[in-house]
C-alpha cells in the first residue's frame, strides 16, 4: 500500500471514530425545548397495552411494520409522548374502531382521529340532525323530550336565544365544538347533568303548529316538515326569519307544493 493510500484510509478510520451518532427525533425534540417529556407509569401501561393488542388484532401485519426491537420501543415512546393525560376508556373506545376501520396498524394521527368518536358511531344524533332539534326546540326546551342529553347540552351551552336569533353560520360551528366535547367527556365515561336554567314566559306558537298540521295533511315527510316551519322559530321581522322562509319556499317548489307560508 502506498503512502499516500495508508493517509487516506488512516483520515478515514479518524473520521469515523470520531464522529457523533445522530440523535433520534425524541433526543431532538428534547434539545430544542429543554425539556423532555416524563412518561409516568400508567401510560406505560396502557402504551404495552395497545401494542399488545395491535399484536392480537393485525398479527402478522403488525410483525411486518414493527420488525425489530428497536423499532418497536422508538414507536412506542413517540405513542406515549403523544397519549400522555388519554383516558383508558376513550383509548378502548378507539381500539375497538380499529378493528372496523382499520386493515393496518394505524400511524399515529390515524389513531387520534379514532380518539373523537363521531356520534353516530355512539348512537347519538349526527351534527346536522342535532343542531337543527337544537334550533328547531330552543323556544320552548324544557317540554321538548330530547333526543339525547348531549344534543340539549350543547344547545344550552350555545344559548337558546342564540339560536332562535342568529344566523346558522354563527350559532353551528359554536354548537359543533360544544356537542363534540361534550361526546369526549361520554366517551371518558364521564357523567353529564343538566343545569338548571331560569325559564322565561313563552309566546304562543299556533302559526307554526297550525303550518305542521298543513304539511302533514299534505303528506309531507315529518323531517322535511320541520324543516319548513324552522323559520317561524327565529324572531319576527328579523333578516334571519326572512332567509328561513325563503328557503322554506324554495323547500315547498322542489316538493311541487302550493302553500302560502304566513310572515
Amino acid at each position: 500500500m502506498t503512502d499516500k493510500k495508508r493517509q487516506m484510509v488512516s483520515l478515514q478510520s479518524l473520521l469515523e471514530t470520531s464522529a457523533p451518532r445522530s440523535a433520534t427525533p425524541s433526543e431532538i425534540s428534547g434539545i430544542l425545548t429543554g425539556k423532555r417529556p416524563t412518561i409516568d407509569h400508567d401510560t406505560k401501561v396502557l402504551i404495552n397495552m395497545i401494542f399488545a393488542r395491535f399484536h392480537h388484532i393485525y398479527t402478522h401485519r403488525f410483525e411486518s411494520a414493527y420488525r425489530d426491537e428497536t423499532t418497536l420501543n422508538q414507536a412506542k415512546r413517540e405513542w406515549a409522548i403523544t397519549l400522555l393525560g388519554t383516558s383508558a376508556n376513550l383509548i378502548e373506545f378507539a381500539l375497538e374502531r380499529c378493528k372496523r376501520e382499520h386493515a393496518w396498524p394505524p400511524t399515529i394521527a390515524e389513531f387520534l382521529k379514532l380518539l373523537q368518536p363521531a356520534p353516530e358511531t355512539l348512537g347519538l344524533p349526527s351534527l346536522d340532525s342535532a343542531y337543527l332539534e337544537a334550533c328547531r326546540y330552543s323556544h320552548d326546551p324544557s317540554s321538548h323530550h330530547w333526543s339525547h342529553l348531549c344534543v340539549q347540552l350543547a344547545a344550552q351551552q350555545v344559548g337558546y336565544f342564540r339560536l332562535r336569533s342568529e344566523p346558522e353560520r354563527t350559532t353551528r360551528p359554536i354548537f359543533a365544538s360544544q356537542y363534540q366535547k361534550l361526546i369526549a367527556r361520554l366517551v371518558q365515561g364521564e357523567s353529564l347533568e343538566l343545569k338548571a336554567v331560569a325559564s322565561l314566559p313563552q309566546p304562543e306558537f299556533e302559526a307554526e303548529d297550525r303550518l305542521l298540521a298543513q304539511l302533514t295533511a299534505l303528506a309531507v315527510p315529518a323531517a322535511q316538515a320541520q324543516l319548513i316551519v324552522y323559520y317561524l322559530a327565529k324572531p319576527a321581522d328579523s333578516q334571519v326569519r326572512q332567509r328561513y322562509r325563503a328557503r322554506a319556499e324554495k323547500h315547498l317548489t322542489e316538493l311541487d307544493i302550493l302553500l302560502e307560508l304566513p310572515q
